[in-house]
């Protein structure tokens, strides 16, 4: 298969996962939820380490391991309780600010220079994100504010994934990631987690397959093409978001969401444009963590 089908592949799963967080509801208490998304990719993941006879001596730079993991929990957290309150098309726009969030942050951490034209890129692009939030008085009642929350912590999370690659293969650099995300989230568990039924079960199980699948896909697009030019296959989870919110959920976008949409996703266009023309990573290649 060719790497724009693998790329377009991923999406669907990452959109497909969620689907299946956003079908578990509130029946399922959160960290339960963030706990088994880990828990049942560690299976596919021990396989594809015995598969490609991976040592887990080979892991290093630990510290960036669990710095990753706890930015990657809070993350994941959020965006799944988001799941629970926002339209999965909304959810899916709204996390696209973490490319300016990564854009940001490398700056200062990886000390990367950005150019004017990226910073006017951005603040169209947040400009896009205040649209789609409709700030009032109630803003802080509003649970499109937990993906763009959510990005931030994903960003800081991008920020040791990129460092931790430059001396860790990716398929070990997942493992260590589930373990750890699998550990911290069972460190939450309480009287309040309940047995799932048969049905949640299979729903729970499928999160951290349909994650797992996901970045199978995703890594082996990167290995068959280069990142800039599949960048914009990313935009397809707006569709699918789309056509499976309206469809399965009844979700029915606003005009905002369209408006601040749109400017979003030109914003962040830019920066794949500018990206591919100084011959840089595209910052949304590693962006992807569950």
């Amino acid at each position: 298969m060719s790497a724009f089908l693998f790329k377009s592949l991923s999406v669907l799963f990452f959109v497909l996962m969620g689907t299946c967080i956003k079908l578990l509801a509130d029946r399922i208490p959160l960290f339960e939820v963030v706990f088994f998304r880990n828990f049942f990719a560690l299976f596919p993941v021990l396989f594809m380490l015995w598969k490609y006879n991976l040592k887990l001596s080979e892991i290093n730079q630990y510290h960036l391991h669990l710095m990753r993991a706890a930015f990657g929990i809070c993350a994941m957290t959020l965006l799944f309780l988001s799941l629970r309150h926002v339209h999965l098309v909304e959810m899916q726009t709204l996390s696209f600010s973490s490319v300016f969030f990564i854009s940001i942050l490398s700056v200062f951490f990886l000390h990367e220079v950005i150019g004017m034209r990226r910073i006017i890129a951005i603040m169209f692009g947040f400009i896009g994100v205040v649209i789609i939030l409709n700030p009032s008085i109630s803003i802080f009642s509003n649970y499109s504010l937990l993906p763009l929350i959510a990005s931030l912590f994903l960003s800081f999370a991008v920020i040791c994934l990129k460092k931790i690659l430059i001396t860790n293969n990716n398929f070990l650099s997942i493992f260590i990631f589930t373990l750890f995300c699998s550990i911290i989230s069972l460190a939450f568990f309480n009287s309040s987690w309940v047995i799932p039924n048969t049905s949640d079960f299979i729903l729970l199980a499928l999160t951290g397959i349909f994650g797992f699948i996901a970045q199978v896909f995703l890594t082996k697009s990167y290995q068959l093409a280069d990142a800039s030019l599949l960048a914009p296959f990313e935009f397809s989870s707006l569709l699918w978001s789309y056509f499976i919110g309206y469809f399965l959920f009844n979700e029915v976008v606003s005009l905002r969401v369209y408006v601040g949409g749109l400017l979003v996703v030109l914003s962040v266009s830019y920066i794949f444009y500018r990206e591919r023309t100084l011959k840089k990573k595209v910052v949304l290649g590693v962006n992807k963590q569950f």
